[in-house]
């Protein structure tokens, strides 16, 4: 009696481990054909009725991932326009807008309101500074960018029209 119980659940058995015999893994390389080019970062656009109706002024004395009516300062439509503009570099971007950066409340500086940060533990020699028009016109926008190993006492400032070199570090509050 206790055999014929047995016999099915070992028959089950032997049947699930040659199912797997001859099997081999997936290679990678046909998922992926070689010629893969991803998608290019494309501007966003607010849904129809959801444009941002807070000025960009609210957002002065707040840190850049702080919420101000549901929206951090980076998330803004008009800054996130504005810095896809300035900066071709997507890896700069994400560090700019990243959380695993030092950042200080944003500040109002000549009719721009500006966001700065650096790189945790090498704030000294690394740093850039996001200044967009407190209008929101993204075609006056800049972004600062300076980094001490490659560019020595200057930094490098990036906007729609272009980028140069400028002496000194990026504007902070």
């Amino acid at each position: 009696m206790k055999r014929s119980i047995l016999l099915p659940f070992a028959m089950l058995a032997l049947t699930a481990t040659l199912a797997g015999c001859g099997k081999k893994e997936p290679d990678v390389s046909e998922a992926a054909p070689g010629n893969f080019v991803p998608p290019v970062t494309r501007a966003p656009t607010p849904v129809a009725g959801q444009a941002n109706r807070t000025p960009l002024s609210a957002y002065v004395g707040h840190y850049p991932q702080d919420a101000v009516e549901g929206v951090s300062f980076f998330d803004r439509t008009e800054v996130a326009n504005a810095l896809i503009d300035a900066v071709a570099d997507e890896k700069l971007r994400h560090r700019i807008t990243g959380r695993d950066t030092v950042a200080v409340p944003i500040f109002a500086t000549g009719g721009m309101i500006a966001a700065h940060g650096c790189e945790p533990h090498n704030c000294g020699d690394h740093d850039w500074t996001v200044l967009v028009p407190g209008d929101g016109d993204r075609g006056k926008a800049m972004v600062c960018h300076h980094d001490a190993a490659t560019m020595g006492d200057a930094s490098r400032w990036m906007s729609r029209a272009g980028t140069q070199s400028r002496p000194g570090d990026c504007p902070q509050a």
